[in-house]
């Protein structure tokens, strides 16, 4: 089976991802060995599709040597002219031969631009027409043995296996698989299980990656302030790497254990990854400090002194790190902001991402001197019919940069807390039948760990629930109990995604109301497909729910 890059389709099929690219990309995956890496185009963004970048490659094949297959799918009705094969568009038409050979021009000159014109790139191309079958290969002015046409559909795997032999593996095909995922602005999908035998990419948002490459800022100070669901979490894991690459060590600091456990998982030895407070810790630990964890559970102040035991520590040179990437800014206090500075060399690059309407902790924001700033609106993880339920619903402003539709949000009403259990399981029945598994669906409560009516269940219908017990293992890792559905608070979850988000104990107290509306928006912002919610029928907000769903 080939390698897909991004890596999982399901969820696209799921979201209504372009139905014939999909087959398309089936087809490959399925027939093809796993000498083969293909590349695909299906869920451009809207920026891509304006024709930034390379928006029109629909595939790149790569095999194990570094040769490269791209593969131009034309759907529907297609016409053979004087001038060769044509895609005729309602006010157009464009010659199906002069796309091919401007796109490899491109991507000849790009990888050329890139190695520094030291190395070139064996470049090949096939035409996919599924639904149009070629009268006269000499009439369309092509290659017959690079056309696979309505009648050979079935067969283009083998077609694509005539062209592009499997290859022995070589060093060159490293830097042909980094520049096509550069291309494709693919970056290690750090909300997937990752294995420490392959890594799940995923696409990054446009618009933050834009911004830093563009910018000439030396030392970096940039502060954004991006919506749910701009990327600033896989900009961050591109900065990091980034970092990695030019020598310089990075540190990653974020205010979620949960997040910085997925932000951890594949990146190697260089640099560190922690949560505030787990730096803090370990630093402390090593310099011959033992805090008492215990006294943690019951004594409020137990951090604040923690904080001030790192103060008043030399911070040694193999602590000092060169770049700064800080997530959840927002959830940072300022004397926070004072002990990371501890630890930087100078001349060091700070990137700090937040999102105040994500301030889960109610916190003021932080100053930061010197800083350049920057906002950032447009979310592509939340789904058109997801996106435009919450901006109706909740006084939140962003711009929908996603183009899937998705599977719209449902909202049922309940009368007492304690009926949300069977409710819950119904909804776990009907997601499960359209096709999510039970690794896409999570299940988030708008309370605290021990304040759910779920809190003290093993599970939700015939469903046994995932939860954290609270404890951890001999490394430092946090002990789930067993169990299919993921069952975490928002606040828990915050950073992270799933297909199928359902949120629970939506029940706000006054005294609370913009907390609780924060909440419920970073809750639903974690969906990319299917949003369900569970409201209590005397809400004031239930009515809303009800009509715009």
């Amino acid at each position: 089976m080939a390698r897909l890059m991004p890596s999982d389709i399901s969820h696209l099929a799921l979201a209504g991802g372009r139905t014939e690219e999909l087959d398309t990309l089936h087809q490959l995956q399925t027939e093809l060995p796993s000498a083969y890496t293909v590349f695909h185009g299906i869920h451009w963004s809207r920026e891509y599709r304006n024709g930034i970048k390379f928006g029109e490659l629909d595939f790149v094949v790569v095999n194990q040597a570094g040769k490269v297959l791209v593969i131009e799918q034309k759907n529907g009705r297609l016409e053979e002219t004087g001038d060769g094969l044509v895609k005729v568009y309602p006010d157009r038409v464009k010659p199906v031969g002069d796309q091919v050979r401007r796109n490899l021009d491109g991507v000849r000159e790009k990888f050329k631009a890139a190695q520094h014109y030291q190395a070139d790139l064996q470049l090949d191309y096939l035409i996919y027409c599924p639904d149009h079958r070629i009268a006269n290969v000499n009439a369309a002015a092509l290659d017959a043995s690079r056309i696979v046409d309505a009648e050979s559909r079935g067969r283009l795997a083998e077609r694509v296996g005539a062209l592009l032999e499997p290859g022995q593996p070589c060093p060159h095909a490293e830097r042909v698989h980094q520049f096509f995922r550069q291309t494709f602005d693919l970056v290690p999908d750090i909300h997937a299980h990752v294995s420490s035998q392959e890594r799940t990419f995923t696409r990054l948002s446009t618009e933050l990656v834009h911004l830093l490459q563009g910018l000439e800022m030396g030392p970096l100070r940039l502060r954004v302030d991006g919506t749910a669901g701009a990327g600033k979490t896989l900009v961050a894991r591109e900065v990091f790497d980034e970092a990695v690459r030019r020598n310089r060590r990075p540190l990653f600091v974020c205010y979620n254990r949960p997040l910085a456990e997925k932000f951890r998982a594949g990146i190697g030895e260089t640099g560190l990854v922690a949560t505030f407070f787990g730096l803090c810790s370990r630093f402390l630990v090593e310099r011959g400090h033992q805090p008492d964890w215990d006294e943690m559970k019951r004594d409020p102040g137990f951090w604040a002194r923690v904080t001030e035991l790192v103060s008043g520590e030399r911070i040694p040179e193999e602590w000092k790190f060169e770049t700064l990437i800080v997530d959840e800014g927002q959830d940072f206090e300022q004397e926070w902001v004072e002990i990371l500075t501890l630890f930087l060399r100078d001349d060091h690059d700070v990137l700090w991402l937040e999102d105040q309407d994500q301030n889960l902790r109610d916190q003021p924001p932080v100053a930061l001197k010197g800083f350049v700033g920057y906002r950032a609106r447009r979310s592509y993880r939340s789904p058109e019919s997801i996106a435009r339920f919450i901006r109706r619903a909740l006084p939140f402003k962003f711009e929908v940069a996603n183009d899937l539709p998705g599977l719209g949000v449902g909202v049922t009403p309940y009368m007492k807390a304690t009926d949300q259990p069977a409710a819950l399981g119904k909804m776990v029945d009907r997601l499960l039948a359209q096709g999510f598994g039970y690794d896409d669906i999570v299940i988030l409560t708008l309370r605290g760990s021990g304040e759910s009516v779920f809190s003290g269940r093993d599970r939700v219908g015939r469903y046994p629930l995932r939860r954290f017990t609270q404890s951890y293992d001999l490394f430092g890792n946090q002990l789930m109990t067993p169990g299919k559905l993921l069952f975490e608070t928002v606040r828990r979850f915050k950073g992270q995604q799933a297909p199928a988000i359902v949120l629970v104990d939506i029940d706000p107290a006054p005294e609370r109301w913009g907390v609780f509306q924060r909440l419920l928006y970073s809750g639903m912002t974690r969906a990319t497909v299917r949003l369900e919610l569970l409201v209590k029928e005397d809400n004031p907000l239930n009515k809303p729910f009800l009509e715009q769903g």
